[in-house]
């Protein structure tokens, strides 16, 4: 094994690697809200406490305090140290780990970090071209026409390259990067001896990823010519295949949606269909990025809801993209429905024509994925004659018999039998008659994975002088500046890493606010691979954090003030000096005065 394996391999391995999908071979999962429990693995429990976040990438156990992420969990039911966990995670993921060349590696390591600053640059070139009242007009009208604000632009950093040879070719070699190196980041092209921006006169699309890193790029002319001059353009123009862009595991606004937070995702075909319906309050949408859906985006976006709700054009290039995606998403083991549009090609035009709460009523009726395979056969044949109902249940029983849920195809042979009239007995037969052709084995998962020597109890051994009121502050309060840099900013200003009051919160208040120093989102499956044992307990709980809160900057200021007067409590409780302890009443008062006053 390498001596250092790359924090980017690291995120890679456990990117690649679901943790429902590996803590299912061990625990029987239930869906309960956003996460899945069951009973924990690690200690014998009756009622399960066993929680385990697919959008964290997490797992805790509220009986025995076993927490972490996925290579965690793997060293305990492996019984692997942390570079063999890793190592058996990246073989599971088809990911080769270099045995020797470590400085493959770093070498890499480095690259992708200088791809991605190129990229930042680019971006706000882009960004900055847009806004210049002079070389973006083009570019602002067309968004102004396709009805999109500024601060929406804003949002998701849209832009505007110029009709230029090499505007951004000098604008990022300013920035002391070698041509050689745009060329390799896919921002410019090689072509007779001569080197070209790659994005000419488009307005661009940022593609982001879920650490907000700006991988890629789309680029979209601003009308809908074919050709100029007899060459032909194609209407959007993506950024080729980098170190740090791969098409087939992104998704554009994925960075967004995960924010919303809500149980579903709605799954589009373009770059405007989500702006659109991003800018009309609906959050959790995203798109592909130029091709079909892949397994491997399947699977990002089911750690971040429980059902895809795919909404493609409704043409026939739409619906047979529609069909492969729900047959992706299931092999998978996903759950989809199909979002129909009525007298609208995609979804931007359909809440251009009808409206906003029209395209919510069509997303609260989507149509569930089986039922919608049905609708299309059934459209094929004439049901009214004996022949067109024959053919029509042959076919429906060919889509049944690929479903693994007993239930649904026991509901759908009911409702094929009423609709035509055919009985029940023999539709059961002939679903009966498709399987028995498709076969498959399904493996049992087990309930509870028994240890051979369980974890003894946790003991959380706390420093001297520490009051449980403050620990749950400051508990909470890294909790949500985790999530937000907006909130870090806040807390940031009042209290530093080193104010925090055990080892551990110290720790951690460090990694998360190196992280957003970098400007990278905190990641907490990445950020718990610096702990381990009691720590990796005690941080897991600050990420692991199931209260919900209202008012969230509200909530900082409330903690931050909950956390100097804890601090001051704890100072005055133990000094003895009479002058010393006058002081402190006094600051007491002060604080207790600025907070009622921010409270009115």
């Amino acid at each position: 094994m390498p001596r250092r394996i790359s924090d980017d391999l690291i995120a890679r391995i456990c990117d690649e690697n679901d943790i429902i999908d590996y803590v299912s071979q061990y625990v029987q999962l239930k869906k309960t809200g956003r996460d899945y429990s069951g009973l924990c693995p690690f200690h014998h429990e009756k009622t399960p406490s066993f929680h385990v976040s697919q959008e964290k990438q997490l797992f805790h156990c509220f009986g025995c305090g076993a927490s972490g992420n996925l290579v965690q969990f793997v060293m305990r039911t492996e019984n692997l140290d942390f570079v063999d966990s890793l190592k058996f995670l990246a073989d599971r993921a088809g990911i080769i780990i270099p045995e020797d060349d470590v400085s493959l590696n770093d070498e890499n390591h480095a690259k992708k970090k200088k791809l991605l600053a190129m990229n930042k640059h680019a971006a706000r070139f882009f960004y900055n071209c847009l806004k210049d009242s002079s070389i973006g007009e083009k570019g602002r009208q067309y968004f102004i026409k396709r009805k999109i604000s500024w601060k929406t632009v804003t949002v998701y950093g849209l832009g505007f390259a110029p009709d230029s040879r090499d505007m951004l070719i000098k604008h990022l070699t300013s920035k002391d990067f070698t041509v050689d190196e745009i060329v390799e980041g896919g921002l410019a092209v090689r072509r007779e001896g001569r080197v070209y921006d790659k994005f000419r006169n488009r307005v661009m699309f940022p593609i982001i990823d879920v650490r907000g890193n700006v991988i890629g790029f789309g680029g979209r002319i601003m009308d809908d010519k074919k050709e100029v001059n007899g060459y032909k353009i194609p209407k959007y123009l993506n950024s080729p295949e980098t170190l740090v862009f791969d098409k087939g595991k992104n998704l554009f606004s994925l960075n967004l949606a995960k924010n919303a937070k809500e149980s579903d995702v709605i799954l589009c075909e373009g770059y405007m269909d989500v702006i659109s319906v991003y800018q009309a309050g609906i959050k959790n949408i995203v798109a592909t990025l130029g091709t079909a859906i892949t397994e491997n985006q399947a699977k990002l976006m089911m750690r971040y809801a429980g059902e895809i709700l795919i909404c493609y054009d409704s043409d026939e290039a739409g619906t047979k993209a529609a069909l492969r995606a729900i047959d992706i998403i299931s092999s998978v083991g996903g759950r989809s429905r199909v979002i129909r549009l009525k007298n609208a090609k995609d979804p931007d035009e359909y809440i251009n024509k009808n409206g906003v709460e029209k395209f919510k009523e069509a997303v609260k009726n989507a149509m569930p994925s089986t039922e919608f395979k049905i609708s299309l056969i059934k459209k094929q044949y004439d049901t009214t004659t004996a022949d067109g109902k024959i053919l029509f249940v042959d076919e429906a029983a060919k889509i049944l018999a690929g479903i693994k849920d007993a239930v649904e195809v026991d509901a759908y042979i009911t409702k094929i039998a009423d609709d035509t009239g055919i009985s029940r007995d023999a539709v059961l037969g002939k679903y009966r008659e498709k399987t028995s052709k498709n076969t498959y084995r399904r493996i049992p998962l087990k309930t509870e994975y028994q240890k051979k020597n369980e974890r003894k109890e946790r003991e959380i051994v706390r420093e001297e002088k520490i009051t449980p009121g403050l620990i749950a502050a400051e508990k909470r309060l890294l909790a949500l500046i985790s999530q937000s840099k907006k909130l870090y900013r806040i807390a940031e200003k009042c209290i530093k890493a080193d104010d925090f009051s055990t080892p551990t919160y110290r720790k951690l208040a460090k990694l998360i606010y190196e992280s957003y120093s970098h400007d990278n989102t905190p990641e907490p499956a990445i950020i718990l691979n610096s702990f381990s044992g009691d720590e990796l307990a005690e941080a897991s709980e600050v990420f692991y954090n199931l209260e919900v809160y209202n008012g969230d900057e509200a909530t900082v200021k409330e903690l931050l003030y909950t956390i100097t007067l804890e601090k001051l409590d704890i100072r005055i409780n133990s000094e003895t000096d009479a002058v010393s302890l006058a002081e402190l009443f006094k600051e007491r008062e002060k604080v207790l005065e600025e907070k009622n006053m921010w409270e009115e």
